[in-house]
């Protein structure tokens, strides 16, 4: 078992990757992509009904996230069906609200931007706005006094707006 641990301290034991490879895998129609729990117990060689249990308890934090659809067939049987295109339409949500909240304000801080996005942490965006400088997007054009009171902060601008929408909010 791995010793690597989720944000709740309970240990990872890869049941969920293998689940998720398991359904990405499956090909064909929606109808013929359909499975059960059972299925999914019966193609990871998963034998004991507390193993069943946390099959069960996985596809149901899948389908919190959207990941899998729930269906209920005509012998009233719960089949479950993944959405192919999920993991796609969720990635880089975080850095588009980013690159949005620096493009519509024409002078921003860190300070600012974690405001706008409501990060409570902004170690992400210190490393963004790094990026971004040193890629010549964003530029220093200032700095002011922190809201703190002590120190000052860096305020950045966008160099090309175009240049900016085009090639790194598209």
């Amino acid at each position: 078992m791995d010793d690597k641990k989720n944000m709740k301290g309970i240990p990872k034991t890869g049941l969920a990757a293998a689940i998720r490879d398991w359904m990405q895998s499956r090909t064909g129609t929606k109808a013929q992509r359909r499975f059960t729990v059972t299925q999914i117990c019966e193609a990871l060689c998963v034998m004991t009904a507390r193993q069943h249990q946390q099959v069960a308890n996985a596809l149901s934090d899948f389908q919190d996230r959207g990941e899998v659809e729930s269906f209920t067939d005509k012998h009233n049987r719960r089949q479950y069906l993944y959405v192919q295109d999920w993991g796609k339409a969720l990635r880089g949500h975080l850095n588009r609200k980013i690159y949005k909240a620096m493009y519509v304000s024409y002078q921003f801080a860190v300070t600012d931007l974690q405001r706008l996005t409501g990060l409570q942490d902004r170690c992400w965006l210190d490393k963004l706005v790094r990026q971004l400088k040193a890629d010549g997007y964003i530029q220093q054009s200032s700095r002011r006094l922190c809201a703190h009171g002590s120190g000052a902060e860096a305020v950045y601008h966008i160099v090309n707006r175009d240049k900016f929408k085009l090639e790194v909010m598209r």
